[in-house]
C-alpha cells in the first residue's frame, strides 16, 4: 500500500513554497521556470492544490540549500542560518500585510 502525504500537510508545504520562492524575490513564472515545473503548476503548489514533486524539490534543495524535510515535513534545524533568517524576515512582512 502506498504512503500517501496526509491532506493536511498540503497547505503547510504550500505555505514554505511561497515563502522560499518570496525570498528570492522572483515571480511566479520566474521561480516555476527555475525548478523545471509549468507556471500554472508552481501556481498550484503555491495554492495547495498539488504537492510539489520529488525532482522539483531536489533542484530547489540543490539551489537553496535546503532540506527535503523541510519542505516535506517543515524541519528547519539543517537550513543554513542565513536562510532561516530570511525566510523569517518573510514572515514577519507577509503578517503584517494581512
Amino acid at each position: 500500500m502506498p504512503i500517501r502525504l496526509d491532506m493536511r500537510t498540503l497547505p503547510a508545504i504550500a505555505h514554505r513554497m511561497k515563502l522560499l520562492r518570496l525570498t528570492t524575490g522572483l515571480s511566479v513564472a520566474d521561480f516555476a521556470r527555475e525548478t523545471g515545473v509549468a507556471r500554472t503548476m508552481w501556481h498550484n503548489i503555491e495554492a495547495g492544490f498539488s504537492r510539489i514533486g520529488i525532482d522539483a524539490a531536489m533542484k530547489l534543495c540543490d539551489k537553496y540549500h535546503i532540506t527535503l524535510d523541510w519542505i516535506y515535513r517543515g524541519q528547519d534545524a539543517m537550513l543554513p542560518h542565513g536562510l532561516a533568517k530570511r525566510l523569517l524576515e518573510v514572515v514577519v512582512a507577509d503578517k503584517e500585510r494581512d
